[in-house]
């Protein structure tokens, strides 16, 4: 009797700790999330990004009109969101800190994360404004070295010497737009295009214009295509430097009569006659 007082026990404890242990694990709160700074990114005013190590740098500024990022420079064109939507608010609203690695570090002690801003050559330096209640405050930070495995960055702010490590995709993305800039790439315009005569005779010469413009923020070529009933009659190859327009002309000489259907890249029609 009494060993089996003592299997109840047992088993009686057995279940205590278990239950115990899965109340406690409903208890156990995930680590917290700690960043170099935590801003709003709707606050951000302005960034300067340089790279002193390759001699690069690009600055951005929010226009109060459209509250839209324009490259600040004169007459700066707007950045293509594509690129500066997805990816670089959320890098700026402030990077995830791995750890800590060193706080209140010596002049010494910087210079082995290569942040000794003073003596070295830092991997990159950027500059942003936030507006904070109305008021303007700047911000500025040091990115050092890697990791020997290559994997995280060394990053300070300027204003104190704790050395913090960020993923070195944070890095990456922030530098990209130095060495590859966000301008609206190269996007071709069709307007409606037009012909000489509606009307032309078997064998005459018909005429059709187009304009063409390029709406983007960097040079780029285009295909031109006339397209006739559906068929590729001929092809003329443009280039056009940012928001450029140019006329494109094309000669057609028909020797059926009827209705012909001039079509520029297969969506900008016109139509005429021939008989």
């Amino acid at each position: 009797m009494k060993k089996i007082y003592f299997i109840v026990a047992v088993m009686l404890v057995m279940v205590t700790l278990t239950v115990y242990g899965c109340k406690s694990s409903y208890n156990v709160q995930p680590p917290a999330t700690h960043y170099v700074w935590n801003f709003i990114m709707d606050n951000l005013q302005n960034l300067t990004i340089t790279l002193p190590k390759v001699n690069g740098s690009e600055s951005f500024v929010k226009h109060p009109d459209d509250q839209e990022f324009y490259f600040d420079v004169a007459n700066g064109v707007v950045v293509d969101n594509q690129r500066w939507g997805g990816a670089i608010p959320a890098l700026l609203n402030g990077p995830e800190v791995g750890r800590m690695v060193q706080q209140n570090a010596s002049t010494g002690q910087l210079q082995q994360y290569g942040l000794d801003a003073a003596t070295e050559i830092l991997n990159m330096d950027a500059k942003m404004t936030f507006l904070l209640s109305g008021t303007p405050v700047n911000y500025e930070i040091y990115v050092g070295d890697s990791n020997p495995e290559g994997t995280t960055y060394y990053i300070r702010l300027a204003s104190n010497n704790d050395v913090y490590t960020v993923d070195k995709s944070w890095y990456d993305v922030l530098a990209d737009i130095v060495t590859n800039p966000p301008y609206v790439q190269a996007t071709l315009k069709i307007d409606t295009p037009t012909v000489s005569s509606a009307t032309i005779a078997i064998g005459a010469t018909e005429t059709i214009h187009v304009n063409a413009t390029n709406n983007g923020n960097v040079t780029g070529s285009f295909n031109v295509n006339l397209l006739l009933n559906g068929n590729l009659v001929n092809t003329k190859v443009i280039t056009l430097s940012s928001q450029a327009s140019q006329v494109v002309t094309f000669q057609v000489v028909e020797s059926m009569a009827g209705e012909y259907v001039a079509s520029i890249n297969q969506d900008h029609n016109v139509t005429f006659i021939v008989q």
